[in-house]
């Protein structure tokens, strides 16, 4: 009896132990990935932009085309449809850079009315600080040095830009082949197969889920476009493409549209009537789109917590900027798609997934187990590794 009491607080100790080296790991790998960037954050972009051009590849080698001849048609045709695009909108977008300083001046003046306020609460807070005896701090011109940093930078994004461009190419030109070539050699074990197995359906999955976000993308643009000019806004199809863009990045990107569109709507017309119609008009469609939408189209199988979806955000976008943002989603649906097919992972299946009853979990749980006794415990892999070894004997032939 005394033993089995002593085993139970150093089991608690190992386990405790454990958890505190995995934190300490993921926090080492998030350090190691913001400091090495450059590095990191090209590659993680490549990973990205293959992953949502891998179908494309895959159609066409089903059509009797090497998989580097496919790679290569398919980035030609991304190439040419992004040309296109900027050929589209970059007169309006130019001509809307030139204006932002008038633009922002004209944004003042409608606004005067509710700037009484703002006036009324900074005299307020000037009594504050002579009372404190603290010295307002000056604000430097943002909008107009972060513009000329920009310029001054550049040229020294075009290097990334290529460097995505050739590796997005190598990515999909080896693809599902690397991982059959893996999975298929002389010294394979079990668990190695297995865990080219789960890569493969992570990877899958997440192509499935990034191309039905596209899509929905594409009709909240075009609804976008719709609104702008139902409410005689200027260049209607710049903004609907703007939304499409920015809706890859959850939360943030529609906030930002919405703000855009809502100044544009208020230095066009000389009220601000049709701005509330237009800002009224845009979330009542991002509304239906995330909550109706999505969880229609995407099912509950992928669905994530909103808390760990902002967590993301805010993390990624310290640790890649820009590119971290775009990136938190798909990086939390790849988790998530794993942890479903990994049991030893189920209690990150349940700390991403929305917030749901203990008896829903655990009748997942066992609908899980009876499954795996319905099968041979072989049968799915050896499915699995014959499609994949099919597909490396036709990228090699």
């Amino acid at each position: 009896m005394n033993e089995i009491e002593q085993a139970f607080p150093a089991h608690r100790a190992r386990g405790a132990g454990q958890v505190a080296l995995i934190i300490l790991a993921i926090i080492a790998v998030v350090a190691a990935l913001h400091l090495g960037r450059e590095v990191t954050m090209p590659v993680g972009l490549a990973l990205f932009f293959a992953v949502i051009l891998s179908p494309a590849v895959e159609r066409l080698r089903r059509l009797g085309l090497r998989n580097g001849i496919a790679a290569a048609l398919v980035m030609l045709m991304v190439v040419a449809a992004l040309a296109t695009l900027v050929q589209f909108i970059k007169d309006p977008a130019q001509a809307w850079f030139e204006r932002a300083p008038s633009v922002l001046s004209d944004v003042e003046r409608k606004l005067r009315p509710l700037q009484r306020v703002a006036v009324r609460i900074d005299k307020v807070a000037a009594q504050a600080e002579r009372v404190t005896g603290a010295t307002p701090a000056a604000v430097p011109n943002a909008i107009t040095s972060d513009y000329q940093g920009l310029l001054r930078k550049a040229p020294a994004l075009v290097l990334p830009v290529v460097g995505v461009f050739f590796l997005t190419f190598f990515l999909l030109a080896s693809g599902p082949p690397l991982l059959a070539r893996l999975a298929s050699g002389r010294h394979r074990t079990g668990s190695a197969r297995q865990g080219v197995i789960v890569v493969e359906s992570a990877r899958r999955e997440l192509s499935r889920f990034l191309g039905t976000i596209a899509i929905i993308n594409v009709g909240l643009g075009l609804v976008t476009t719709g609104i702008a000019y139902a409410f005689d806004l200027p260049t209607p199809a710049l903004w609907g493409v703007m939304a499409a863009v920015l809706n890859f990045i959850p939360y943030a990107g529609s906030a930002t549209t919405l703000t855009v569109i809502t100044i544009v709507a208020i230095i066009t017309h000389d009220t601000l009537a049709p701005a509330v119609g237009v800002a009224l008009s845009y979330l009542t469609a991002a509304t239906i789109e995330g909550q109706l939408v999505q969880p229609l189209a995407l099912g509950r199988r992928l669905a994530l917590s909103p808390l760990i979806v902002f967590l993301g955000l805010w993390v990624w976008g310290w640790v890649w900027g820009i590119a971290g943002l775009l990136l938190a989603t798909p990086i939390l649906v790849t988790l998530k798609s794993v942890s479903c097919q990994i049991t030893s992972w189920g209690p990150l299946t349940e700390f991403l997934s929305p917030s749901a009853s203990p008896a829903i979990t655990s009748s997942a749980r066992a609908w899980r187990r009876a499954r795996r006794r319905r099968r041979t415990p072989r049968q799915p892999e050896s499915a699995t590794l014959e499609a994949v070894e099919s597909e490396t004997e036709t990228a090699l032939v």
